[in-house]
């Protein structure tokens, strides 16, 4: 007792198939349509959230160099510049180099370099010698000539 399906005739059939597959077409571009335009809208919104991004980085990095800069300066603070300085004070007195203390003044093109951290300045003639911009030490190897050697 099989009972054999009930089909429409055959050019209701081939009408019905045409049907199909033209409501399968239109359906396909509608999504295309729709994944192009979220792509549209997808590649806006990551361009705009690169931009954002490059902005944020831009500000940090100046944020990281000013906290470096402040690290630094801690660190400088927190050396003692007499661990380092007064070896090459004696060297400097053995050898019989001239050297100066902050609160001297300054003779006519001489020269000064730091014995804490190595800064090398030439101060105007007759100004009195302030401690290492720098290092914040007040001992200095006096160099004759200037900036020329």
């Amino acid at each position: 007792m099989t009972k054999e399906p009930k089909l429409p005739p055959e050019e209701d059939l081939a009408e019905e198939l045409r049907q199909d597959l033209e409501n399968l077409i239109e359906g396909e571009l509608a999504v295309e349509d729709l994944t192009a335009n979220k792509m549209a809208f997808l590649r806006a919104w990551l361009k705009d959230d690169l931009h954002r991004a490059a902005d944020y980085l831009r500000g940090l990095g100046g944020e990281l160099k000013t906290t470096e800069e402040r690290a630094g300066e801690w660190f400088l603070d927190a050396a003692d510049p007499t661990e380092t300085a007064w070896p090459k004070l004696m060297h400097c007195i053995k050898a019989g180099q001239p050297w100066a203390l902050a609160g001297e003044t300054v003779a006519a093109g001489e020269e000064l370099q730091c014995l804490g951290c190595g800064y090398r300045a030439l101060p105007p003639e007759n100004a009195q010698i302030t401690p290492c911009h720098r290092c914040g030490y007040g001992v200095f190897r006096q160099i004759s000539g200037g900036l020329e050697r």
